[in-house]
């Protein structure tokens, strides 16, 4: 880990207000260099049009924008590349499409537990390889509360209600504490960034555990796929 990041802990943070990004920990060198710059990471080819930073509010916002990645992970497995980029980029975005046909797929998908676990294991690889950041961000000047998210605008309500969390207004386009980012093409200088730890740990996969098992009765009434990730996970460590 970088020597020259300012870290803070978790316990030492509004929980509720704070923004946080979770990154790569080989990024870390970059950032702290370049600063956090904007991308259209993996997770969302094909699906955000411009390049942004993505954070998300509070520990709240962290547990509802895992729970929903893992929806949309187990979703991607049902379809492979090729299929993921003609259905996303090409068929949903048809005014005329049978819209019955993509939200078969999903269903199936989410209900496969073969594709769950599959979707976990990934999940749990890029999470013990990541880091939670803490950004020291301005709204009007890094970001604005009523910005669009390009998701709702592009797909159909009925998709998006497979994979966004039920509180979600899928009428309203402006974007949620859980998904939230910056304005376009917005460099997060990193004079604003701090590595956030929980003791001496600051990997991404047990900091988000520990958020978790804080709010274990939230993430079983409202987060059906985080919850089954957590039991995933302590399977996992008993096995090791």
């Amino acid at each position: 880990m970088e020597k020259n990041i300012v870290t803070k802990d978790i316990s030492e943070i509004d929980l509720k207000h704070t923004f946080f990004h979770y990154t790569c920990k080989d990024n870390l060198g970059t950032i702290l260099k370049n600063g956090l710059e904007p991308r259209i990471g993996e997770n969302a080819l094909y699906v955000e049009r411009t390049s942004k930073v993505f954070f998300a509010q509070g520990e709240k916002g962290i547990i509802t924008i895992m729970d929903v990645w893992l929806r949309w992970l187990t979703a991607k497995i049902s379809t492979g590349n090729f299929k993921y980029w003609f259905g996303t980029v090409i068929y949903m975005r048809m005014p005329f499409c049978i819209k019955a046909i993509p939200n078969s797929m999903v269903k199936k998908s989410l209900a496969s537990k073969k594709k769950r676990l599959m979707a976990y294991s990934k999940m749990r690889k890029i999470l013990e390889e990541s880091i939670f950041l803490i950004l020291d961000l301005e709204e009007k000047v890094d970001f604005d509360y009523n910005d669009i998210d390009e998701v709702k605008k592009t797909y159909y309500e009925s998709f998006l209600k497979l994979l966004y969390p039920k509180s979600s207004n899928l009428k309203d386009y402006k974007m949620e504490y859980w998904n939230m980012h910056t304005y376009t093409n917005k460099v997060i200088d990193p004079k604003k960034i701090e590595l956030l730890k929980e003791g001496n740990i600051d990997n991404a996969n047990e900091i988000l555990i520990g958020i978790i098992e804080k709010n274990i009765e939230y993430v079983k009434t409202n987060c059906e796929f985080l919850y089954e990730y957590y039991l995933y996970d302590l399977e996992k460590k008993s096995l090791c």
